[in-house]
C-alpha cells in the first residue's frame, strides 16, 4: 500500500523467500531486500514507478534464512496508487532454461514425431520427425489446428483423452490410436503418447504428445491375423481331430472333428484353456484299454519324439489312428495330437487283402497270370504264376527280349506285332500262342493285352497269360476223333442210303421210310457231332448280321413243306453270321419237329435282343433248365445235340439265353444282351 506494507502476498511468493503469506502481509517490503539495496528501491525503483507507472529490473532478494539471491523484478502502480510486485528467481529460471534446452536436444534426436500443442490447441513446437512424417513446412504446421493432419473425428477423440487427463482423478498421458494424414499419400496408421504442459492452479499451459508410426505393427497384426484365419480354416476342415497343448498341457486349440473322431461332444471354443490331461481323463472310457491310452500319452511326452499311425480301438468298434508331433514354441514347448477315423479304411484294406488272397488262389488254380510293360522304361513285370508258366525262378528279372524270346520262333513276330498295335493305336489283342519253357518243353498259353493309359496316354500294354495246352490238347484229340467220325461213319452211311433208293426203286414197302428216317437222323448226329467238335467255343470275326434276312434263309434251309415263319424284327446285330445261323437252324428244326406241320414260327425283337417262337405244344417249366444240356430231347427224331449248340453259340457271343412261353401257348427262346448296329 501506499505505506510500503503488503496487503496481500500469494503462496509462490511467499516461497520465493522462506515465509509464508501470513507471515509477510503487513510488513514493510524492506523485509526481502538486503540494507545494501534499500536506497536503490527507494531512489530508482520507486520514482520510476511513481513516473513511468512500470519498472523491471534485476535485484537482489533477502530470504528468511539470511541468503541471498539475484531476482528478476517487476513493479507495477495500479489506479489507487498500489504496487504489483512479481519476482523469479533468476536461478531457477537459468536451471529451467538448460533443462529446456535439454529437452529440446533429446526431442529433435528422437525418431519419433513429437508435437506441442499451445492452450488453444494450436501446434507450437514439432521436431524434424513430425515434419518428415507430415511433409509440410514448419512454418505452415506452427500455430496450426491439428486438422491440418487429422480428420474430424480423430480431432474429436483427441480432446476427448485429453479431457480425460485434465479431469480430476484423469491419468498423467494417455495411449490411443490414430490416423495421420500427410500432405501427400495414403494416412499413416500413428499410435499418439499424450500428456499435458505442467502448470498451476486453473491456468491450462497446453499439451505435449509423441507419435509413433505403426503401420509395420499393423501391417504386421493383419498378416498374423489372416494366418491365424488361414490356420484356424485349414484345422477346422481337416478331415480329422486336431488338439493342440502347450508345455502345462493347456489346450491351445481343437477342432469340432475332434469330437467326432473319438465320439464324444467336444465344443472347439470351449475347450480352450482346459486341462488336457483333466479332458484326458474324462475321454478314457471311449477306449477298449483306458489306462493303456493314458499311458501312451505320458510315454510320448516324456520322450518326445514323433509317433505316426498308433492305432486305438473305441468301444464302439471303431478304430482311430493316432500321431503324435513335438514341437516348440517362441514361449515353450508344445503338442500336437492328430487323431483320424480309420475303421472303413481298415475295413476295405481287408476286403482288399480278401480279394487279392482270392485273386491269387484263382490265378493259382486256373494257372492265369498277369504281366505289365512300362514303355516308359521299358520294363517288365510278372506275377508268380507267369514265373510258373515259363518254368523260371522267382528271381529271374525278365527284360521284354526275355518275354518275347519265350514264345515259339514261329510266334514270336505275332506276339511282337500285337504289342507294337496296342502301344500305337491302342488295339487289345487276344491269342492263342505257343511258348518254350526252360526245360524246352512247347506248351500253349492264351495271352491277352490292352493299353495302359495315364493322363489320357499309352504308356504301356498290360495283360494275362494263361496256360491253356490241356485244352489244346484236348481240342486236338477232339478234332481227331471228328475226322474218324467223319470218315468211319459218313462212308458207311452214304453207302447205306445209294442202296435204300436202289431199293426204293423196287419196292415200295412201309419199311423204307422207317430205315429213310433212321438214316436220317444218324446223318443229323454226325453233324452236330462234328459241328461241336470243330467249332471253336469263341467269337472273334463279328460283322453286322440283319435278323430279318438271316431268318428268312434259315427257315428255307430247315423247312420241309411244314409250317410258316413270320418275321416281325428290323434290326442288325454284330454276329459271326455262319454261327448265328446254326443257332436260327437249330431254332427253327426243333419248332417244326415239335409243332408239326400247321405249326407258326414268329421272328420277333426285344428291347435287348430278340426271340424265337412257336405256337406248338411248349416246353414244361420243370424242364426248361435242362433242354441245354447235351441229349435233352422231347422228340423221338432229336439228336439231343441241338439246343446244346444254340447255348454255346449264344455264349460265344457274350449274350443270354432263356426259355419261356409263347404268345400262343409254344416255347419262346429269348435271346438278350446283344449288340445291335446302330441305325
Amino acid at each position: 500500500n501506499e505505506d510500503g506494507e503488503y496487503i496481500y502476498v500469494n503462496q509462490a511468493y511467499a516461497d520465493i523467500y522462506g515465509y509464508d503469506p501470513d507471515e509477510m502481509e503487513g510488513e514493510h517490503w524492506e523485509l526481502i531486500y538486503p540494507d545494501s539495496d534499500t536506497a536503490m528501491v527507494r531512489d530508482v525503483i520507486l520514482p520510476t514507478v511513481a513516473e513511468d507507472g512500470y519498472w523491471s529490473g534485476e535485484t537482489t532478494g533477502l530470504r528468511a534464512d539470511g541468503t541471498t539471491f539475484v531476482e528478476d523484478h517487476t513493479v507495477a502502480q495500479t489506479e489507487t496508487s498500489e504496487l504489483v510486485c512479481s519476482v523469479r528467481d533468476r536461478s531457477v529460471k537459468q536451471e529451467q532454461e538448460i533443462a529446456l534446452t535439454q529437452f529440446r536436444t533429446l526431442v529433435e534426436t528422437l525418431n519419433d514425431p513429437v508435437y506441442v500443442l499451445d492452450e488453444t490447441g494450436q501446434f507450437e513446437y514439432v521436431n524434424d520427425a513430425f515434419i518428415e512424417m507430415v511433409g509440410y513446412e514448419r512454418e505452415r504446421i506452427i500455430g496450426a489446428s491439428p486438422a491440418l493432419i487429422k480428420s474430424s473425428e480423430v480431432v474429436d477423440r483427441s480432446e476427448s483423452h485429453l479431457g480425460r487427463i485434465l479431469s480430476s482423478n484423469g491419468p498423467d498421458s494417455v495411449q490411443f490410436e490414430i490416423e495421420v494424414q500427410p500432405a501427400k499419400g495414403e494416412p499413416i496408421p500413428c499410435e499418439d503418447h499424450m500428456g499435458v504442459l505442467p502448470y498451476e492452479g486453473e491456468s491450462f499451459e497446453g499439451s505435449v504428445g509423441i507419435l509413433r508410426d505403426i503401420s509395420e505393427r499393423k501391417k504386421r497384426k493383419q498378416e498374423l491375423e489372416q494366418t491365424n484365419t488361414v490356420l484356424r480354416t485349414i484345422v477346422e476342415n481337416l478331415p480329422m481331430g486336431v488338439l493342440v497343448e502347450d508345455a502345462e498341457r493347456d489346450i491351445l486349440m481343437a477342432n469340432d472333428q475332434l469330437g467326432e473322431t473319438l465320439g464324444v461332444p467336444i465344443d472347439s471354443e470351449e475347450v480352450i484353456g482346459r486341462d488336457c490331461a483333466t479332458a484326458a481323463e474324462e475321454f478314457k472310457s471311449r477306449f477298449t484299454d483306458p489306462e493303456a491310452f493314458i499311458e501312451a500319452i505320458s510315454e510320448r511326452l516324456e520322450q518326445r519324439e514323433l509317433v505316426q499311425n498308433e492305432e486305438l480301438h473305441l468301444t464302439d468298434g471303431r478304430v482311430i489312428e493316432r500321431d503324435y508331433v513335438p514341437y516348440t514354441l517362441p514361449d515353450g514347448e508344445a503338442n500336437l495330437w492328430l487323431y483320424r477315423d480309420i475303421t472303413t479304411r481298415k475295413q476295405q484294406s481287408q476286403k482288399l487283402e480278401q480279394a487279392n488272397e482270392f485273386l491269387s488262389q484263382t490265378q493259382t488254380v486256373a494257372n492265369v497270370g498277369g504281366w505289365e510293360l512300362d514303355r516308359r522304361t521299358e520294363s517288365l513285370r510278372w506275377t508268380d504264376e507267369v514265373y510258373e508258366i515259363y518254368g523260371v525262378d522267382m528271381e529271374f528279372e525278365p527284360t521284354v527280349e526275355d518275354a518275347v524270346g519265350f514264345y515259339h520262333p514261329e510266334d514270336q513276330a505275332t506276339i511282337r506285332d500285337a504289342v507294337e498295335r496296342v502301344t500305337a493305336e491302342g488295339e487289345l489283342f487276344d491269342l492263342e500262342l505257343r511258348i518254350v519253357t526252360t526245360d524246352e518243353e512247347v506248351r500253349w498259353v492264351r495271352t491277352r493285352g490292352e493299353p495302359w493309359h495315364v493322363d489320357g496316354k499309352i504308356v504301356g500294354v498290360r495283360g494275362t497269360s494263361q496256360d491253356i495246352t490241356g485244352r489244346i490238347e484236348r481240342q486236338q484229340r477232339l478234332e481227331e476223333f471228328a475226322s474218324v467220325v467223319s470218315h468211319d461213319l459218313r462212308n458207311p452211311l452214304n453207302v447205306a442210303t445209294g442202296h435204300l433208293e436202289l431199293v426204293a426203286d423196287e419196292s415200295d414197302s412201309d419199311h423204307l421210310n422207317s430205315v429213310r428216317r433212321a438214316l436220317g437222323r444218324m446223318e443229323a448226329l454226325i453233324e452236330n457231332l462234328l459241328i461241336l467238335a470243330w467249332e471253336n467255343k469263341e467269337v472273334s470275326d463279328t460283322q453286322p448280321v440283319d435278323l430279318a434276312t438271316i431268318a428268312d434263309r434259315c427257315w428255307e434251309n430247315v423247312q420241309m413243306e411244314q409250317g410258316r415263319v413270320i418275321t416281325t424284327v428290323n434290326r442288325t446285330v454284330w454276329a459271326d453270321s455262319s454261327r448265328l445261323k446254326q443257332v436260327f437252324e437249330n431254332l427253327f428244326r426243333n419248332a417244326v419237329e415239335h409243332g408239326g406241320s400247321e405249326v407258326t414260327v414268329t421272328v420277333g425283337e426285344l428291347a435287348d435282343g430278340f426271340y424265337i417262337e412257336d405256337d406248338g405244344a411248349g416246353i414244361p417249366t420243370d424242364e426248361r433248365n435242362a433242354v441245354f444240356e447235351v441229349g435233352y430231347s422231347q422228340s423221338a427224331n432229336g439228336t439231343g445235340f441241338g439246343l446244346n449248340i444254340v447255348k454255346q453259340i449264344v455264349d460265344a457271343h457274350d449274350w443270354q439265353i432263356r426259355v419261356t412261353d409263347g404268345t400262343d401257348g409254344g416255347a419262346r427262346f429269348e435271346i438278350t444282351n446283344v449288340n445291335f448296329v446302330n441305325k
